[in-house]
């Protein structure tokens, strides 16, 4: 069955599938603001309650769908993240008008590359299937297919300003989901990956700013 109620499992329920619809012609892609709603306490405003291990005190739980834990919605939540924004990153050498940025975009795609691939390899270990349960979904944080193809038909400054807020949306969104799953998981690898994730994204947000058209 393509879609499974235990797909829509994320951390505090942050991103549920079918989340974020795609916005029309010439929009910008759909900000974080109602999973920011949603979230609170961790660094820049991200908490979770957990489903599997000792929540933080005071944190709401999330109820276990299944056998799905946090830890796995978490890793298969960020895998289908990064892959969607790896698809719009490849598109900055032919289109982007902008030589720092283009730098820029390069470098990101490569650390989402390693990042899928340790994301795998922690996905693995649990015993998840390896499929895609968010496939053909759109939530918060991720670019959509509409404006995916937007940005494949721009090139110079309208590229580059829709890529820049399409990874402005991306690494706040990945940020949030990164603190929510230290607060929320219970695998010491997968919340060792998050603070990760987390790290770059921040670190990834300062360094748009400053290039950000």
């Amino acid at each position: 069955m393509r879609f499974r109620v235990y797909a829509c499992v994320t951390v505090l329920l942050v991103a549920g599938c079918g989340a974020g619809s795609a916005p029309g012609a010439g929009a910008t892609v759909p900000g974080s603001s109602a999973a920011g709603a949603a979230v609170s306490g961790a660094p820049g405003g991200a908490q979770a309650g957990g489903t599997g291990g000792a929540s933080p005190p005071g944190a709401a739980t999330v109820p276990s769908a299944g056998a799905i834990s946090t830890d796995v919605a978490w890793t298969q939540l960020m895998i289908a993240l990064d892959e969607r924004m790896l698809a719009a990153l490849r598109l900055a050498p032919q289109r982007s008008g902008d030589a720092a940025l283009g730098t820029f975009a390069a470098e990101v795609a490569r650390q989402h590359d390693t990042e899928v691939a340790e994301l795998r390899k922690a996905l693995a270990k649990t015993g998840a299937p390896e499929t895609n349960p968010h496939e053909g979904h759109d939530m918060p944080g991720m670019i959509t297919q509409e404006n995916l193809a937007l940005l494949a038909a721009k090139s110079g400054a309208e590229f580059d300003t829709m890529l820049a807020e399409s990874l402005r949306v991306h690494f706040e969104q990945c940020r949030m989901l990164a603190g929510s799953e230290q607060s929320a998981g219970s695998d010491p690898a997968v919340k060792a990956l998050a603070a990760t994730v987390e790290s770059t994204r921040i670190a990834a947000l300062l360094r748009l700013a400053a290039l950000a058209p």
